[in-house]
């Protein structure tokens, strides 16, 4: 794995550093069926990246503004000290990455936290497992950092009755990829290992779509 402490996350460098990657946004394409990622890749890999301004709304600014204060109160609950880091690349495919939200300094344990809506975040609250919005971001840390050993993912919202609800998986950690309805569960390593298959058949594909675009 290629650790980017060099660059900070928001930042042309940053966005630059993820043009025509698989990062933990785009994770669930992985398990999805159609050619939507293959083209959103596609169209990236043959074109040089140009910075634009990305439209932010108030609650992603919300988000960003107290992540720091969230990652602090994760820090507490779980007695695990971490830092900031750009960006992490693999290296068995190197059109995967991801952005962790704070990462131990032996690059063991990762935390990825959101700061939801009220109604959100009460939901997330009451439910057992990560919620099914989060679970292929969760698992795609897994897949890029072959180090990592425990995620931690928090709901954070510090206005809330439980301001913070924290959830933990490791590689042995059974988490479903289905529906609520119609569950598929398997292990995160064994989602891993399908995710970084279909990696590496995608970065085949895109290989013949610029060989085809060349004619």
């Amino acid at each position: 794995m290629i650790t980017r402490k060099d660059i900070i996350q928001g930042t042309p460098e940053w966005h630059e550093v993820r043009w025509a990657k698989v990062g933990g946004t785009r994770s669930k394409g992985l398990f999805t069926k159609g050619d939507t990622l293959y083209l959103e890749m596609l169209a990236e890999y043959t074109e040089q990246y140009v910075h634009e301004e990305s439209y932010q709304s108030a609650a992603m600014e919300r988000g960003n503004e107290l992540e720091p204060e969230a990652i602090f109160e994760m820090m507490q609950y779980t007695g695990v000290q971490v830092q900031s880091v750009g960006w992490l690349q693999s290296v068995e495919c190197p059109i995967l990455g991801i952005s962790p939200d704070a990462i131990s300094e032996d690059e063991t344990i990762c935390f990825e936290v959101k700061c939801p809506s009220a109604k959100k975040h009460v939901e997330n609250c009451l439910s057992q497992d990560i919620p099914l919005d989060y679970v292929h971001q969760c698992v795609h840390y897994f897949t890029v950092n072959s180090k990592l050993e425990t995620l931690y993912f928090g709901s954070y919202r510090p206005e809330a009755l439980k301001p913070l609800k924290v959830w933990s998986i490791n590689r042995e950690s059974l988490v479903n990829l289905g529906t609520n309805a119609k569950p598929v569960l398997k292990s995160v390593k064994e989602w891993s290992e399908i995710a970084l298959n279909e990696a590496h058949e995608l970065n085949k594909q895109m290989n013949k779509g610029v060989e085809l675009l060349s004619f």
